[in-house]
């Protein structure tokens, strides 16, 4: 079975067997010579700049079954999720729906039908090891070339209490010669380089896992998100590329669920033009999870981020049972800690509200002169009974104020490989984002959005000089305000072609923060693969 990343949250899956390729679909001979090297899975949202994430459909699913009550909750402000833990999902919810807890719609019902053949092994409590293989042409508004994807999961062993695997192989690899984003130029190290005919190629995961009764073991590179939003969250987010780490998981009954990970992060080069020296970087963290029902959820989380000149692993951090604040209090040490808060509520059937609020740095001292670095978000997604749950209402706010991600010493700058870890909209800006979907069938969406987002003059690479902060607007400087409009349509069954079709058109007012400065742009992408 493949198994990958997840786009907003815990995103995990593989998909395989089910109906067969339509006629109209059979691939020509001049298709199969194009695709003859290519292959399978998701790709990190940090690179490359074309979404692919053939995967996605798990975590969709998932997520709006969770809304509209048929899974009796779980865990997913937590990602990604193991194979086992979407195995314990997909049973909760054929109890609930046996013993008359709920009854789902119809598309809810295919969407859990399609759960079911796409873990069918799991289900069944075999192990064995798969390979597979999605050629793929995508195409942008300025180029079109074929991309190889391909993922290796091999399981081994059963748990006595459920059926799930004991030890798991997994690793997903990608090439394609398509843009990234420019990185910040900070980092020594590049994550994607260029090799013939400007392909990039790249392990996006790949790791070791052991699963046990109440604890989870991964060593290896893998992605994080935590947080309650459904698009990218305003702590740790997978709007970076994936982390080399360690990470513990235990789950203690229904309700507890505790994370903990460290990983070395990409070096950084300081130089004051009086010193230059290349940065070791590193991050621990943990993060409890807590149910308190059935309808909420609750995750609070520590993490720390620190580096400089011949820095080593501190162990005291990589220790998921102390608060990294006391320990860098009490070595009078200049790390940069953060802090986070989400919860979720269903308060009915079909509507989720949810939050986050990290702290960056907070004044707690009554003559502190130094600002508040915060970042929050705020959502809503509902799925209206009327129309059957097929139509979902999406809409979220993300704010993150002009200090956060930032920090006095650069080496602890909240990047990898230059990229934000946490919104991609980075700091001093906020994003309003309003999206409307359809499940026409169980393979086949469309979404359409509006987004409105405001960037100020300040950057991540930036310190706090003592500025009058009190009377900075917010954003600051000249302001970048962009609206983007757009959709997308997808089609994704368990075994055959896999169609992706994304649209957008941006406009920006003070582009690069030069006041009158307009620009306009549009991108459009699509994808074609075949699913082997």
């Amino acid at each position: 079975m493949k198994l990958t990343r997840q786009n907003a949250h815990g995103r995990v899956e593989g998909w395989k067997g089910g109906r067969k390729a339509s006629p109209i679909f059979q691939p020509s001979n001049l298709l199969i010579l194009i695709f003859v090297f290519l292959s399978i899975l998701n790709v990190a949202s940090g690179a490359p700049d074309v979404p692919v994430n053939f995967d996605g459909w798990v975590t969709d699913a998932l997520a709006k079954l969770e809304t509209d009550g048929i899974t009796g909750g779980f865990h997913r402000q937590t990602a990604p999720l193991s194979r086992a833990e979407v195995v314990q999902v997909i049973r909760q919810s054929e109890l609930r729906i046996r013993a008359g807890s709920v009854v789902p719609s119809e598309i809810d019902r295919t969407l859990l039908e399609k759960l079911k053949r796409a873990f069918r092994r799991e289900l069944a409590g075999s192990d064995g090891r798969r390979i597979d293989f999605l050629p793929q042409l995508r195409a942008t508004e300025k180029k079109i070339a074929p991309a190889l994807e391909a993922a290796f999961h091999w399981t081994a062993g059963t748990l006595k209490q459920q059926s799930a695997p004991r030890l798991a192989l997994y690793s997903e690899f990608e090439a394609h010669n398509f843009e990234s984003r420019p990185l910040d130029g900070k980092t020594a190290g590049q994550r994607l380089e260029r090799w013939r005919g400007g392909y990039t190629m790249d392990f996006k995961r790949s790791y070791l896992q052991v699963n046990g009764a109440h604890l989870n073991l991964l060593v290896g590179r893998d992605w994080l998100f935590w947080g309650a939003s459904r698009y990218k969250t305003v702590g740790i987010s997978d709007n970076s590329p994936a982390f080399d780490q360690v990470r513990l998981t235990g789950t203690f009954g229904k309700r507890l669920k505790a994370t903990a990970f460290t990983t070395q992060l990409d070096s950084t080069w300081y130089d004051d033009g009086k010193k230059r020296y290349l940065a070791k970087r590193y991050m621990s963290g943990h993060r409890l999870d807590y149910q308190y029902n059935d309808r909420v959820e609750i995750g609070v989380a520590e993490w720390i981020l620190y580096g400089g000149d011949a820095q080593t692993l501190e162990w005291k951090y990589a220790n998921p049972f102390t608060f990294y604040y006391a320990l860098q209090y009490n070595a009078k040490a200049d790390d940069n800690v953060m802090f986070a808060l989400d919860a979720a509520i269903r308060p009915i059937d079909g509507v989720r509200l949810y939050g986050e609020w990290v702290i960056d740095d907070i004044q707690y001292e009554s003559d502190s002169n130094d600002p508040h670095a915060v970042a929050w978000l705020l959502g809503l997604t509902w799925y209206p009974q009327q129309l059957d749950r097929q139509l979902g209402i999406h809409s979220e706010y993300a704010r993150v104020n002009r200090w956060a991600y930032t920090h006095l010493d650069p080496d602890n700058q909240y990047t990898h490989f230059g990229y934000a870890i946490g919104h991609p909209i980075s700091n001093d800006s906020d994003t309003l984002r309003f999206s409307a979907s359809y499940q026409f069938t169980v393979s086949t969406a469309a979404e359409v959005r509006a987004v409105l987002t405001r960037h100020g003059e300040g950057s991540i690479a930036d310190r706090f000089y003592g500025e009058d902060y009190e009377a900075l607007p917010f954003p600051t400087g000249v302001v970048a305000r962009t609206t983007e409009i757009g959709g997308r349509f997808s089609y994704r069954p368990l075994d055959t072609w896999n169609i992706f079709l994304s649209y957008a058109w941006q406009s920006t007012q003070n582009s690069e923060h030069r006041r009158g400065e307009t620009s306009q742009g549009h991108r459009f992408i699509f994808q074609l693969g075949y699913l082997l």
